[in-house]
């Protein structure tokens, strides 16, 4: 059985020889690059391979550097996943940690910093190739570039079907492009050929023609005469499409490919095709039922269902979209089809999925109420933290609090902690210390020293936001003693650096660079390390300058 979608690895690798190289070398050469084209001419395919070619390599630079996977549709937690395993941004101690004062300046607020940048910053050698790049935000961008400037280690290939190329401004020489245009017919033909061997010249002369060098079509056609039971049924098929109306083919194909499947086969891939467009097995039973093993078999085993580390899409956007298209009913009730399958999964961490493709939607509030998992919630909070979304955050994390609050009290101290960041954030700084308090209260009963040190740093932006020196040194001091007595390193240094700004604002400079000499060589290796250099080299310029005079 003919699959309909099949790399073809090494040998076998049809068309884009020249393309693997290009590709390859500009990994090598460059720490972010985008592989480009439209939908449909062999983007995926093309970063299957060059990653199969890197993992067969003997030697080289490239064999040294690991391959994953990510998905743009989530990208924050599966880059924590990779960088920061032993530190999950999923766990109460993953509370979005004290933001960094600025010497009479405000917050310098950017949680990607301590959650993803550090971790990056220290990582070894790692090639990361970005599925469903368009997905990414601005922020997503910026946490590429800058990890890759500050780990040469690191290079990240994106992949990004040409018409949805995001509107960020990249600066020129930050990045490469690997831009992909038809195949020749000739390559076409290997295609289908190494597909079915039985097809007449007729047939493969058609299919090709109809393809117009997009490999998908190809492969498509291919599969779809396969399933043919003669080549009278095939030529009767072909016929139908039209030569110079692609959309008007694909919808004939999408519709093709559907019936070749099974009736229960047919239901599972529609109802998935509304479903998130990642999804684990947990999701699947949810949004379809627990009896889809038949259904899952077929499905996989025609390559209509793809799989990788215990996830599963469907094999092509264009596929699912016609899937979507042709089912207007179950979008319009789409609120309905989520609410019933989350209820099935909302204590399970897999709810983060759902979560997150409904977090634009206006019944955003009401599937996350339904929600009992404590490590998706909080992935939603700082997801939707980062990007910008603070409403949804304080959302997401008030109902952790309300979920937790008398029965997991390091959870309830996290929220609040949390909720506190985001009334930090938004300026309204005695709901702030409001909430920094409550969990500081929770931590000490806990006997939490980190949460009470982080606590402490938080109260004291707050006051150093307030213009109350005094204060913030206060707690400023109060958290460096804690730090130092759990022996936490970059605690310590990043404390150091804020009393020695509270210094400066009050004054006394001397003492300010008593205290970022204490913080550098403990930041060594961390983005602290890079802003105490800077306060470093700024005041002993302004002091050396003094001393000239």
């Amino acid at each position: 059985m003919v699959k309909i979608l099949d790399p073809q690895y090494g040998n076998a690798f049809v068309g884009r020889r020249e393309k693997l190289e290009e590709l390859k070398e500009k990994i090598k050469d460059n720490g972010f690059v985008i592989v480009t084209g439209n939908r449909g001419i062999g983007k995926t395919n093309l970063t299957l391979v060059v990653e199969e070619a890197l993992n067969e390599e003997k030697a080289g630079f490239l064999k040294k550097k690991p391959c994953y996977h990510v998905n743009g549709s989530f990208f924050y937690p599966e880059i924590n996943k990779i960088f920061a395993p032993s530190k999950r941004l999923t766990s109460f101690s993953g509370t979005v940690t004290t933001p960094i004062v600025g010497a009479g300046a405000g917050v310098g607020w950017n949680p990607r910093e301590t959650f993803i940048l550090e971790s990056m910053e220290k990582s070894k050698d790692k090639i990361l190739f970005v599925e469903n790049a368009h997905e990414l935000k601005k922020e997503d961008f910026e946490t590429i570039l800058e990890a890759t400037r500050r780990n040469d280690r690191l290079r990240f290939v994106l992949e990004i079907a040409t018409p949805y190329l995001p509107d960020v401004r990249l600066k020129a020489g930050s990045y490469e492009i690997v831009d992909l245009s038809e195949l020749r017919d000739e390559d076409i033909e290997k295609i289908v050929r190494k597909e079915c061997t039985l097809f007449s010249k007729t047939i493969v002369h058609r299919i090709v023609t109809l393809s117009k060098g997009y490999p998908y079509v190809a492969r498509s056609l291919t599969y779809i005469c396969d399933n043919k039971d003669s080549e009278e049924e095939i030529s009767l098929f072909l016929n139908t499409l039209r030569d110079e109306d692609m959309k008007h083919n694909l919808n004939k194909i999408h519709g093709e490919v559907l019936a070749t499947l099974h009736g229960d086969s047919q239901a599972v891939i529609k109802r998935l095709a509304v479903a998130p467009e990642t999804l684990t097995l947990n999701l699947i039973a949810a949004f379809c039922g627990d009896d889809v093993d038949a259904s899952l078999t077929d499905l996989i085993e025609r390559w209509i269902l793809v799989t990788s580390e215990e996830k599963y899409r469907i094999y092509h956007p264009l596929f699912r979209e016609f899937l979507r298209s042709i089912q207007p009913v179950a979008l319009k009730t789409k609120q309905k089809i989520y609410s019933e399958a989350l209820e099935k999964v909302k204590d399970e961490v897999d709810s983060v999925i759902v979560l997150f493709e409904v977090l634009d939607e206006p019944f955003f509030e009401s599937l996350l109420k339904q929600t009992e998992n404590y490590e998706a919630l909080n992935s939603v909070g700082i997801q939707a933290c980062t990007w910008g979304k603070l409403d949804h955050a304080f959302s997401a994390w008030m109902h952790i609090f309300e979920l937790a609050k008398s029965k997991d009290k390091a959870w309830e101290s996290a929220a609040m902690g949390n909720i506190g960041n985001v009334y930090q954030i938004k300026g309204d700084l005695d709901k702030a210390l409001e909430y920094y308090g409550k969990s500081l209260k929770l931590d000490e009963a806990l006997g939490r020293k980190e949460g009470i040190a982080n606590q402490y740093g938080n109260i004291g932006n707050v006051y150093q936001i307030k213009g109350d020196l005094d204060k913030a040194l206060e707690y400023y001091e109060k958290a460096l003693k804690l730090f130092k007595g759990i022996e936490s390193i970059l605690g310590t240094a990043q404390t150091l650096m804020l009393i020695g700004d509270v210094l400066i604002q009050k004054g006394d400079k001397e003492r300010a660079l008593e205290y970022y000499r204490e913080a550098k060589p403990l930041a060594e290796g961390s983005l602290v390390f890079e802003k105490v250099s800077k306060r470093l080299k700024d005041l002993e310029g302004v002091q050396n300058s003094n001393n000239d005079r």
